[in-house]
Protein backbone atom coordinates (compact mmCIF):
# COMPACT_ATOMS: atom_id res chain seq x y z
CA UNK A 1 0.00 0.00 0.00
CA UNK A 2 2.91 2.49 1.19
CA UNK A 3 4.68 1.58 -2.03
CA UNK A 4 1.73 2.15 -4.42
CA UNK A 5 1.22 5.58 -2.76
CA UNK A 6 4.67 6.24 -3.18
CA UNK A 7 4.29 5.23 -6.82
CA UNK A 8 1.80 7.66 -7.48
CA UNK A 9 3.33 10.34 -5.60
CA UNK A 10 6.00 10.07 -7.89
CA UNK A 11 3.76 10.03 -11.02
CA UNK A 12 2.15 13.21 -9.96
CA UNK A 13 5.20 15.40 -9.26
CA UNK A 14 6.55 13.89 -12.76
CA UNK A 15 2.96 15.37 -14.86
CA UNK A 16 3.00 18.66 -12.34
CA UNK A 17 7.00 19.27 -13.54
CA UNK A 18 5.44 18.77 -17.19
CA UNK A 19 3.11 21.48 -17.13
CA UNK A 20 5.58 24.19 -17.64
CA UNK A 21 7.22 22.78 -20.55
CA UNK A 22 3.76 22.13 -22.29
CA UNK A 23 1.73 25.30 -21.62
CA UNK A 24 4.98 26.40 -23.21
CA UNK A 25 4.14 24.65 -26.63
CA UNK A 26 1.15 27.01 -27.61
CA UNK A 27 3.01 30.53 -26.47
CA UNK A 28 2.15 32.97 -29.54
CA UNK A 29 5.02 34.34 -31.31
CA UNK A 30 6.12 37.48 -29.97
CA UNK A 31 6.88 38.75 -33.09
CA UNK A 32 3.53 38.49 -34.90
CA UNK A 33 1.42 41.56 -33.62
CA UNK A 34 4.64 43.40 -35.48
CA UNK A 35 6.03 44.39 -32.54
CA UNK A 36 9.98 43.59 -32.56
CA UNK A 37 12.98 43.67 -29.96
CA UNK A 38 14.65 46.63 -28.70
CA UNK A 39 18.02 45.83 -30.65
CA UNK A 40 15.48 45.43 -34.19
CA UNK A 41 13.92 48.46 -33.87
CA UNK A 42 17.04 50.53 -33.42
CA UNK A 43 18.98 48.88 -36.25
CA UNK A 44 15.99 50.00 -38.61
CA UNK A 45 16.36 53.45 -37.26
CA UNK A 46 20.10 53.42 -38.11
CA UNK A 47 18.92 52.36 -41.40
CA UNK A 48 17.05 55.63 -41.69
CA UNK A 49 18.67 58.03 -44.41
CA UNK A 50 20.44 61.03 -41.90
CA UNK A 51 21.03 58.68 -39.00
CA UNK A 52 24.32 57.67 -37.84
CA UNK A 53 23.21 56.17 -34.67
CA UNK A 54 20.21 55.31 -32.80
CA UNK A 55 19.71 53.18 -29.92
CA UNK A 56 15.73 52.52 -28.15
CA UNK A 57 15.68 51.37 -24.70
CA UNK A 58 13.51 51.02 -21.86
CA UNK A 59 13.45 53.27 -18.80
CA UNK A 60 11.89 52.32 -15.24
CA UNK A 61 10.68 54.91 -12.84
CA UNK A 62 9.11 53.85 -9.38
CA UNK A 63 6.56 56.14 -7.42
CA UNK A 64 6.29 54.34 -4.00
CA UNK A 65 5.48 50.99 -4.96
CA UNK A 66 4.36 51.78 -8.46
CA UNK A 67 6.68 51.35 -11.30
CA UNK A 68 6.26 53.02 -14.51
CA UNK A 69 8.08 52.63 -18.11
CA UNK A 70 8.80 54.55 -21.18
CA UNK A 71 10.16 53.82 -24.47
CA UNK A 72 13.87 55.72 -24.70
CA UNK A 73 15.35 56.88 -28.07
CA UNK A 74 18.88 58.39 -28.63
CA UNK A 75 19.47 59.18 -32.24
CA UNK A 76 22.33 60.71 -33.43
CA UNK A 77 21.42 62.49 -36.99
CA UNK A 78 24.47 65.69 -37.30
CA UNK A 79 22.68 66.00 -40.94
CA UNK A 80 19.82 66.87 -39.93
CA UNK A 81 20.05 69.94 -38.45
CA UNK A 82 20.19 71.87 -41.51
CA UNK A 83 16.16 71.58 -41.60
CA UNK A 84 13.61 71.64 -39.50
CA UNK A 85 11.77 69.34 -42.20
CA UNK A 86 14.15 67.04 -42.15
CA UNK A 87 14.06 66.81 -38.06
CA UNK A 88 9.95 66.62 -38.33
CA UNK A 89 10.12 63.92 -41.20
CA UNK A 90 12.47 62.06 -38.81
CA UNK A 91 10.20 62.06 -35.99
CA UNK A 92 7.16 60.78 -37.87
CA UNK A 93 9.26 57.62 -38.66
CA UNK A 94 10.81 57.04 -35.53
CA UNK A 95 8.01 57.33 -33.44
CA UNK A 96 5.93 54.69 -34.98
CA UNK A 97 9.12 52.38 -34.86
CA UNK A 98 9.24 53.14 -30.95
CA UNK A 99 6.01 52.42 -30.22
CA UNK A 100 6.62 49.01 -32.26
CA UNK A 101 8.93 48.40 -29.80
CA UNK A 102 8.78 44.90 -27.25
CA UNK A 103 8.85 45.12 -23.32
CA UNK A 104 7.02 46.31 -20.35
CA UNK A 105 3.89 48.35 -21.43
CA UNK A 106 5.17 51.64 -21.83
CA UNK A 107 2.48 53.89 -19.79
CA UNK A 108 5.12 56.85 -19.28
CA UNK A 109 5.11 57.15 -22.92
CA UNK A 110 8.15 57.37 -25.38
CA UNK A 111 11.15 59.92 -24.68
CA UNK A 112 12.73 61.37 -28.08
CA UNK A 113 17.03 62.57 -27.68
CA UNK A 114 17.65 63.31 -31.28
CA UNK A 115 21.14 65.39 -31.56
CA UNK A 116 21.43 67.30 -34.83
CA UNK A 117 24.06 70.09 -35.86
CA UNK A 118 23.63 72.61 -35.19
CA UNK A 119 21.35 71.21 -32.61
CA UNK A 120 17.44 71.88 -33.42
CA UNK A 121 14.42 72.48 -30.42
CA UNK A 122 12.96 68.57 -31.09
CA UNK A 123 10.12 68.99 -28.77
CA UNK A 124 8.98 72.38 -31.07
CA UNK A 125 9.27 71.07 -34.07
CA UNK A 126 7.26 67.68 -33.23
CA UNK A 127 4.71 70.10 -31.70
CA UNK A 128 4.10 71.82 -34.52
CA UNK A 129 4.38 69.16 -37.22
CA UNK A 130 1.00 68.15 -35.61
CA UNK A 131 2.04 65.47 -32.55
CA UNK A 132 0.26 66.15 -29.58
CA UNK A 133 0.99 65.88 -25.97
CA UNK A 134 4.49 67.03 -26.11
CA UNK A 135 6.58 67.95 -23.03
CA UNK A 136 10.00 70.14 -23.85
CA UNK A 137 12.09 72.98 -22.51
CA UNK A 138 10.54 76.38 -22.84
CA UNK A 139 13.28 78.25 -20.90
CA UNK A 140 16.38 79.76 -23.08
CA UNK A 141 18.60 78.18 -20.66
CA UNK A 142 17.12 74.19 -20.29
CA UNK A 143 16.83 74.56 -24.53
CA UNK A 144 20.25 75.14 -24.62
CA UNK A 145 20.87 72.00 -22.09
CA UNK A 146 18.27 69.73 -23.40
CA UNK A 147 16.82 71.04 -26.72
CA UNK A 148 17.50 67.64 -28.54
CA UNK A 149 14.79 65.90 -26.30
CA UNK A 150 11.07 65.88 -26.04
CA UNK A 151 8.79 63.50 -23.92
CA UNK A 152 5.22 62.11 -25.50
CA UNK A 153 2.65 61.02 -23.07
CA UNK A 154 1.13 57.44 -23.48
CA UNK A 155 -2.18 59.38 -24.91
CA UNK A 156 -0.33 60.88 -28.18
CA UNK A 157 1.51 57.86 -29.69
CA UNK A 158 -1.91 55.58 -28.82
CA UNK A 159 -3.79 57.76 -30.84
CA UNK A 160 -1.78 58.93 -33.35
CA UNK A 161 0.03 56.05 -34.32
CA UNK A 162 -2.16 53.19 -32.65
CA UNK A 163 -2.61 51.04 -29.41
CA UNK A 164 0.82 50.13 -28.27
CA UNK A 165 2.57 47.91 -29.62
CA UNK A 166 1.63 48.59 -33.45
CA UNK A 167 3.22 46.56 -36.25
CA UNK A 168 5.82 49.65 -37.58
CA UNK A 169 3.31 50.71 -40.27
CA UNK A 170 3.77 54.39 -40.97
CA UNK A 171 7.36 54.09 -41.40
CA UNK A 172 9.68 54.33 -44.41
CA UNK A 173 8.64 51.10 -44.93
CA UNK A 174 5.19 51.73 -44.67
CA UNK A 175 4.74 55.44 -46.28
CA UNK A 176 4.88 58.22 -43.87
CA UNK A 177 2.75 58.76 -41.51
CA UNK A 178 0.13 61.49 -41.70
CA UNK A 179 0.86 63.85 -38.63
CA UNK A 180 -1.85 64.73 -36.37
CA UNK A 181 -4.14 62.37 -37.76
CA UNK A 182 -4.93 58.87 -35.82
CA UNK A 183 -2.79 56.44 -36.68
CA UNK A 184 -4.18 52.32 -38.33
CA UNK A 185 -6.53 50.38 -35.86
CA UNK A 186 -7.18 53.45 -34.02
CA UNK A 187 -11.41 54.48 -33.61
CA UNK A 188 -11.96 57.42 -35.57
Amino acid sequence: MQDELVRRLITAGVLLSLIPALSGCSTPDPDADGAASREAVAARMRALPRVSTATVDEEKSTDGLSARYRIAVDISAPDAGRSEADVAELIDEVLPLAWSTRGHEPDAGVVLRIRTEPQLEIGRIARDAGWRDVGFPSDPQLIEKIGYQASFGRRSPDEQIGPWPVGAVGTSTGGPLTRGQPGPGTPQ
